[in-house]
């Protein structure tokens, strides 16, 4: 059965980790979940974590193709460093450079509950090595080095993938206080442009929401002044770039509060 992919930021419950004592149905419904999930997915490795099971099962598939069941697995030896760029369905669409050792030996069970050993390097020893993590509740964050922790720490606040050396994102939070002082400036120029269309009743309630909205966009531009500048200061690379844009588009958003101010005051007041 094909099951929902465990996505960040769900972490592992209380009961999570425990060992496969019994080898019977629960289990073999449980690797072939995986296996449903992976060829929906396009994926060739699963942890049992990453559809919501604690058993500490994982399923991949080798160079060949074929799959993989491991129960139980755990890292005898290991030789050698790497540094690979990985990916993860627990981390839709984010990457990092990883630490990771070259060459493992893993002694495992499989569903018949016997003990087996394999010898994995390249591709298929980082990916044992991803989803082992997973089993014992944790992620490939771990196994960062701590600038690429800060940078994929970045990349997990904004949401892409974009941003490199901890440069500049392309998309801000800032970004959004900008989108709603947008909408209230639409609006209130749609609320100047009214009065013409209006009873001389309704006048007095169109010139309380006018004012009530240019305060907002107000209070909404002293946040975003110094919200910019904190969120610029996490992306030393760009710091003084980003000065200089933050202090133009408020300018630039006082001046549109400025006009319609004036609309106000000539019009409404």
């Amino acid at each position: 059965m094909i099951k929902e992919i465990t996505k960040y930021p769900t972490t592992a419950s209380l009961e999570f980790g425990a060992n496969v004592r019994h080898f019977n149905d629960e289990l073999f419904n449980l690797i072939q979940d995986l296996k449903d999930t992976m060829e929906a997915n396009g994926l060739n490795a699963l942890a049992g974590f990453q559809i919501g099971s604690p058993l500490g099962v994982l399923v991949l598939k080798d160079e060949n193709g074929e799959y993989l069941e491991l129960i139980n697995p755990k890292v005898l030896t290991r030789e050698g460093t790497v540094t690979p760029t990985e990916t993860t369905a627990y981390f839709p669409g984010l990457s990092a450079e990883t630490i990771r050792y070259g060459k493992i030996k893993v002694m495992y069970e499989d569903r018949d509950a016997t003990q087996k050993f394999l010898e994995a390097d390249g591709d298929l020893s980082i990916t044992i090595q991803r989803k082992i993590d997973y089993l014992f509740g944790s992620n490939f964050r771990i196994r960062l080095g701590a600038d690429e922790k800060k940078l994929f720490d970045s990349k997990l606040e904004f949401g892409t993938d974009s941003i490199t050396q901890n440069d500049c994102p392309t998309v801000f939070k800032r970004d959004r206080i900008l989108q709603l002082f947008k909408y209230l400036f639409v609006g209130g120029l749609l609320g100047v442009t009214s009065k013409f269309f209006i009873s001389q009743e309704m006048l007095g309630t169109l010139v309380s929401v006018e004012n009530y909205t240019m305060l907002l966009m107000s209070l909404l531009l002293i946040i975003y002044f110094f919200y910019a500048q904190y969120e610029g200061k996490q992306y030393k690379h760009c710091t003084s770039c980003q000065i200089g844009n933050i202090i133009g588009t408020t300018l630039v958003s006082l001046i549109k509060l400025g006009a319609l101010f004036l609309l106000n005051f000539f019009l409404l007041w």
